[in-house]
């Protein structure tokens, strides 16, 4: 057997080596919704931890039944599991793909999702002169590999650049045409405004081998309960998906936490759009004249080059601010951060960080 080496490469890390949260540091690292967790949801999954000590429902029955009113998708066509990853690691399990397709940068566990099951990577790779813009060009990618799996994400992770609905639905044709499954990732989508407008829910009754990937971490800042939903109306592969895992892959906690989050979950969306844009503004605004390069991002974070030779992110860190160095990002070069939107006042606290280092780079 072929070893392989394990490395933590996302977001989120903010803990000392005992494990402890690193004291009074503001974690920009980890794109979460800066208003919370819905207080309805929290106050659910504090009550629901006097039921751990049955089995959760192992079909999600009435958390299913939410989200069908939720999404406007029969309940057959839903699939909950533990969080977007395991959804994405079930898939590979459950075809086996010798190929796959996946854009780069975006998101590491595609990548590796297909790697754990011995598949082929390829990469599509999105260009910087193009902004990083998901294009048409991926259509002839898909037609000359044939991959069993091809994986997006949009708004992609880590650019925050958002693809067009027409892009999205000529590659799912493509797709249909070769005999690919497309995964689409949308756990960012909920930060849009008027994200139906490019929502490839609206493709699923026309394109059967389509998966939309949602995901409650997000938009509902609940990462570490783990709660993730497939949209599909391919029946039997979601049978697979949900053979190649256990069978009570939500806790009871995080059942009742998504049903209580779904609750006024559209209200709670609608605000969460308006002060992640205001707040995405102020801070673009505020980065712009420091000489970054800046990517339109239509998620809860924004993207950007460092062009002045420093290692922004330890010196960010010595301050007091992580942010996502995205250097281990697929065909993504040195100098590429991430940083997420969150609180009126951190967000303060970074910029006011950022324009020390840049006053400090000047004066040198």
């Amino acid at each position: 057997m072929q070893s392989i080496a394990y490395d933590y490469i996302h977001g989120g890390d903010a803990y000392d080596e005992d494990g402890m949260p690193v004291d009074g540091l503001l974690d920009f690292s980890i794109s979460i919704n800066p208003l919370g967790m819905p207080q309805r949801a929290l106050d659910a999954a504090i009550q629901a931890l006097e039921g751990a000590t049955i089995y959760p429902d192992f079909a999600c029955r009435r958390l299913v039944s939410e989200l069908a009113a939720f999404e406007n998708i029969d309940r057959k066509n839903i699939f909950c599991s533990n969080g977007a990853s395991d959804i994405i690691f079930r898939l590979a399990y459950a075809l086996k793909p010798a190929k796959i397709l996946v854009v780069a940068p975006s998101f590491a566990d595609y990548e590796r999702a297909g790697r754990a099951v011995g598949a082929k990577v390829i990469f599509h790779k999105l260009k910087q002169e193009n902004g990083f813009q998901l294009q048409k060009e991926i259509i002839s990618t898909v037609r000359a590999y044939s991959p069993d799996i091809v994986f997006i994400c949009n708004p992609n992770n880590p650019t925050g650049i958002l693809a067009g609905l027409d892009v999205v639905e000529e590659l799912a044709a493509a797709c249909d045409f070769v005999g690919s499954v497309l995964l689409v990732d949308e756990c960012f989508m909920d930060f849009v405004q008027n994200a139906h407008r490019y929502s490839a829910k609206t493709l699923l009754g026309k394109y059967k081998n389509l998966i939309v990937l949602k995901s409650f971490t997000k938009i509902f800042a609940m990462p570490g309960l783990r709660l993730g939903y497939a949209l599909c109306e391919n029946e039997a592969l979601l049978d697979r998906m949900r053979f190649c895992g256990p069978d009570w892959a939500v806790s009871n906690v995080a059942q009742v936490a998504g049903i209580a989050a779904l609750t006024d979950g559209r209200d709670y969306i609608e605000k969460s759009v308006l002060y992640v844009q205001k707040e995405r503004e102020r801070i673009t605004s505020a980065v712009k004249p420091m000489g970054f390069m800046l990517y339109p991002s239509s998620a809860n974070f924004i993207f950007f080059q460092c062009q002045w030779g420093v290692d922004l992110r330890d010196i960010l860190f010595k301050k007091g601010i992580l942010v996502r160095d995205c250097r281990n990002f697929a065909m993504l070069e040195h100098g590429y951060f991430r940083s997420a939107v969150l609180t009126y006042e951190k967000n303060t606290c970074f910029l006011e960080a950022l324009k020390e280092v840049e006053i400090s780079w000047r004066n040198q």
